[in-house]
Protein backbone atom coordinates (compact mmCIF):
# COMPACT_ATOMS: atom_id res chain seq x y z
CA UNK A 1 0.00 0.00 0.00
CA UNK A 2 2.89 1.91 1.28
CA UNK A 3 4.73 1.63 -2.50
CA UNK A 4 1.20 2.39 -3.85
CA UNK A 5 0.39 5.48 -2.67
CA UNK A 6 4.47 6.53 -2.57
CA UNK A 7 3.85 6.13 -7.06
CA UNK A 8 0.72 8.09 -7.00
CA UNK A 9 2.01 11.17 -5.48
CA UNK A 10 4.77 10.99 -7.44
CA UNK A 11 2.37 11.17 -10.81
CA UNK A 12 -0.08 13.45 -9.47
CA UNK A 13 1.91 16.51 -10.90
CA UNK A 14 2.15 15.61 -14.30
CA UNK A 15 -1.77 13.92 -13.58
CA UNK A 16 -2.81 17.93 -12.28
CA UNK A 17 -3.85 19.28 -15.58
CA UNK A 18 -5.44 15.97 -16.52
CA UNK A 19 -6.65 12.75 -14.26
CA UNK A 20 -5.67 14.51 -11.12
CA UNK A 21 -8.78 15.25 -9.65
CA UNK A 22 -10.11 11.86 -10.90
CA UNK A 23 -7.03 10.61 -8.72
CA UNK A 24 -7.91 12.44 -5.64
CA UNK A 25 -11.60 11.27 -5.92
CA UNK A 26 -10.68 7.40 -6.65
CA UNK A 27 -8.22 8.49 -3.13
CA UNK A 28 -11.05 10.02 -1.32
CA UNK A 29 -12.88 6.93 -1.72
CA UNK A 30 -10.00 4.40 -0.49
CA UNK A 31 -9.31 6.83 2.17
CA UNK A 32 -13.21 5.98 3.44
CA UNK A 33 -12.83 2.32 2.79
CA UNK A 34 -9.38 2.27 4.64
CA UNK A 35 -11.44 4.48 7.76
CA UNK A 36 -14.26 1.75 7.61
CA UNK A 37 -12.33 -1.10 7.49
CA UNK A 38 -13.66 -2.35 4.63
CA UNK A 39 -11.48 -4.46 2.57
CA UNK A 40 -14.02 -6.51 0.71
CA UNK A 41 -14.56 -6.75 -3.07
CA UNK A 42 -15.09 -2.57 -3.34
CA UNK A 43 -11.71 -1.78 -1.87
CA UNK A 44 -10.34 -3.89 -3.96
CA UNK A 45 -12.10 -2.62 -7.22
CA UNK A 46 -11.06 0.89 -5.96
CA UNK A 47 -7.17 -0.26 -5.94
CA UNK A 48 -7.00 -1.80 -9.56
CA UNK A 49 -9.12 1.28 -10.95
CA UNK A 50 -7.04 3.62 -9.08
CA UNK A 51 -3.36 1.44 -10.64
CA UNK A 52 -5.15 1.67 -14.04
CA UNK A 53 -5.46 5.38 -14.14
CA UNK A 54 -2.31 6.22 -12.95
CA UNK A 55 -0.59 4.75 -15.84
CA UNK A 56 -2.96 6.88 -17.83
CA UNK A 57 -2.26 10.52 -16.20
CA UNK A 58 -2.86 12.30 -19.46
CA UNK A 59 -6.45 11.47 -19.64
CA UNK A 60 -9.63 13.30 -18.16
CA UNK A 61 -13.20 12.73 -18.15
CA UNK A 62 -15.74 15.27 -19.18
CA UNK A 63 -17.37 17.50 -16.50
CA UNK A 64 -20.79 15.41 -16.79
CA UNK A 65 -18.87 12.07 -16.07
CA UNK A 66 -17.03 13.09 -13.62
CA UNK A 67 -20.05 14.37 -11.49
CA UNK A 68 -21.87 11.11 -12.05
CA UNK A 69 -18.87 9.35 -10.75
CA UNK A 70 -17.55 11.72 -7.91
CA UNK A 71 -20.29 14.15 -6.91
CA UNK A 72 -23.22 12.14 -6.71
CA UNK A 73 -22.24 10.60 -3.69
CA UNK A 74 -23.87 7.40 -3.71
CA UNK A 75 -22.28 3.87 -3.81
CA UNK A 76 -18.68 3.49 -5.02
CA UNK A 77 -16.42 5.86 -7.61
CA UNK A 78 -14.72 2.84 -8.61
CA UNK A 79 -17.59 1.09 -9.48
CA UNK A 80 -19.10 3.78 -11.52
CA UNK A 81 -15.98 4.54 -13.22
CA UNK A 82 -15.81 0.78 -14.23
CA UNK A 83 -19.20 0.82 -15.41
CA UNK A 84 -18.79 4.11 -17.27
CA UNK A 85 -15.59 2.60 -19.33
CA UNK A 86 -17.67 -0.94 -20.27
CA UNK A 87 -20.64 1.02 -20.85
CA UNK A 88 -19.09 3.84 -23.27
CA UNK A 89 -15.68 1.98 -23.99
CA UNK A 90 -12.51 4.74 -24.91
CA UNK A 91 -15.10 7.65 -25.22
CA UNK A 92 -15.18 6.99 -21.67
CA UNK A 93 -11.82 9.31 -21.83
CA UNK A 94 -10.66 12.90 -22.96
CA UNK A 95 -7.32 13.10 -24.35
CA UNK A 96 -6.45 17.16 -23.56
CA UNK A 97 -5.22 18.48 -27.34
CA UNK A 98 -1.56 19.33 -25.65
CA UNK A 99 -1.11 15.82 -25.72
CA UNK A 100 0.14 15.55 -29.72
CA UNK A 101 2.46 13.13 -31.23
CA UNK A 102 3.93 10.10 -30.22
CA UNK A 103 3.14 10.47 -26.46
CA UNK A 104 -1.11 10.75 -27.87
CA UNK A 105 -0.30 7.20 -29.50
CA UNK A 106 1.24 5.84 -26.52
CA UNK A 107 -1.80 7.44 -24.69
CA UNK A 108 -4.40 5.65 -26.79
CA UNK A 109 -3.12 2.20 -26.46
CA UNK A 110 -2.95 2.79 -22.69
CA UNK A 111 -6.87 3.86 -23.02
CA UNK A 112 -7.44 0.57 -25.35
CA UNK A 113 -5.29 -1.93 -22.89
CA UNK A 114 -7.56 -0.34 -20.10
CA UNK A 115 -10.67 -0.88 -21.72
CA UNK A 116 -9.63 -4.53 -22.77
CA UNK A 117 -8.37 -4.98 -19.00
CA UNK A 118 -11.86 -3.61 -17.72
CA UNK A 119 -13.99 -6.80 -18.40
CA UNK A 120 -11.34 -8.78 -16.42
CA UNK A 121 -11.85 -6.31 -13.46
CA UNK A 122 -15.42 -6.89 -13.96
CA UNK A 123 -15.32 -10.56 -13.68
CA UNK A 124 -12.93 -10.38 -10.77
CA UNK A 125 -15.02 -8.38 -9.15
CA UNK A 126 -18.16 -10.35 -9.86
CA UNK A 127 -15.92 -13.63 -8.85
CA UNK A 128 -14.72 -12.24 -5.29
CA UNK A 129 -18.66 -11.13 -4.58
CA UNK A 130 -19.93 -14.83 -5.07
CA UNK A 131 -17.17 -16.10 -2.64
CA UNK A 132 -18.85 -14.13 0.00
CA UNK A 133 -22.42 -15.31 -0.81
CA UNK A 134 -24.03 -17.30 2.14
CA UNK A 135 -25.94 -20.08 -0.97
CA UNK A 136 -24.16 -21.21 -3.89
CA UNK A 137 -26.50 -19.54 -6.13
CA UNK A 138 -27.54 -16.40 -4.79
CA UNK A 139 -26.55 -14.01 -7.31
CA UNK A 140 -28.05 -16.45 -10.06
CA UNK A 141 -31.20 -16.14 -7.87
CA UNK A 142 -31.14 -12.09 -7.40
CA UNK A 143 -30.23 -11.36 -10.65
CA UNK A 144 -31.70 -14.06 -13.10
CA UNK A 145 -29.14 -12.76 -16.37
CA UNK A 146 -26.10 -12.86 -14.45
CA UNK A 147 -24.97 -16.07 -15.56
CA UNK A 148 -25.69 -15.28 -19.13
CA UNK A 149 -24.25 -11.68 -18.83
CA UNK A 150 -21.05 -13.29 -17.37
CA UNK A 151 -20.63 -15.74 -19.90
CA UNK A 152 -21.06 -13.27 -22.45
CA UNK A 153 -18.78 -10.90 -21.08
CA UNK A 154 -16.08 -13.58 -20.55
CA UNK A 155 -16.15 -15.21 -23.90
CA UNK A 156 -16.44 -12.07 -25.66
CA UNK A 157 -13.13 -11.48 -28.65
CA UNK A 158 -10.61 -9.00 -28.44
CA UNK A 159 -11.74 -7.56 -31.96
CA UNK A 160 -15.49 -6.80 -30.49
CA UNK A 161 -16.02 -3.11 -29.23
CA UNK A 162 -16.72 -3.28 -25.43
CA UNK A 163 -19.56 -1.20 -26.40
CA UNK A 164 -21.46 -3.64 -28.43
CA UNK A 165 -22.04 -5.89 -26.05
CA UNK A 166 -22.73 -3.42 -23.35
CA UNK A 167 -25.81 -1.81 -26.36
CA UNK A 168 -29.28 -1.86 -24.56
CA UNK A 169 -27.88 -3.99 -21.55
CA UNK A 170 -30.26 -2.94 -18.72
CA UNK A 171 -28.86 -1.26 -16.71
CA UNK A 172 -30.52 -3.17 -13.44
CA UNK A 173 -27.91 -5.93 -13.82
CA UNK A 174 -25.57 -3.55 -12.91
CA UNK A 175 -27.63 -2.05 -9.62
CA UNK A 176 -28.63 -5.81 -8.41
CA UNK A 177 -25.07 -6.52 -8.90
CA UNK A 178 -23.56 -3.91 -6.70
CA UNK A 179 -26.54 -3.88 -4.58
CA UNK A 180 -24.67 -7.64 -3.27
CA UNK A 181 -24.98 -6.81 0.75
CA UNK A 182 -29.04 -6.57 0.45
CA UNK A 183 -28.82 -9.51 -1.34
CA UNK A 184 -26.60 -12.00 0.41
CA UNK A 185 -29.19 -11.00 3.40
CA UNK A 186 -32.24 -11.99 1.38
CA UNK A 187 -30.37 -14.67 0.35
CA UNK A 188 -29.41 -15.82 4.17
CA UNK A 189 -33.35 -15.32 5.26
CA UNK A 190 -34.16 -17.68 3.30
CA UNK A 191 -31.83 -20.08 3.62
CA UNK A 192 -32.90 -19.77 7.65
CA UNK A 193 -36.51 -20.03 6.46
CA UNK A 194 -36.06 -22.87 4.97
CA UNK A 195 -33.68 -24.63 6.95
CA UNK A 196 -36.43 -23.77 9.89
CA UNK A 197 -38.55 -25.37 7.28
CA UNK A 198 -36.80 -29.15 7.00
CA UNK A 199 -36.13 -28.67 11.02
CA UNK A 200 -39.75 -28.90 12.14
CA UNK A 201 -40.67 -31.15 8.67
CA UNK A 202 -38.52 -33.76 10.43
CA UNK A 203 -39.97 -32.92 13.76
CA UNK A 204 -43.35 -34.03 12.88
CA UNK A 205 -42.12 -37.29 11.29
CA UNK A 206 -43.35 -40.47 13.80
Amino acid sequence: MKLFLLALILVLPRAHAANGDLLRCLGGEEKRLHQAKNTGPIYDLNQRIMAEMVQIPDVTINAEDFKSVCQTGRFSESWKLLELSLRKGKNTFVIPNSIQGLQRGITEGMIDDYIETSKEILLNFISQVQTLSPTPNCLLEEVPKLNSFFTEIKYLQEDVDIKKIMAGKDEKIFEKIKDYPNAFQRCAARLKKKTKSESTAKAKKP
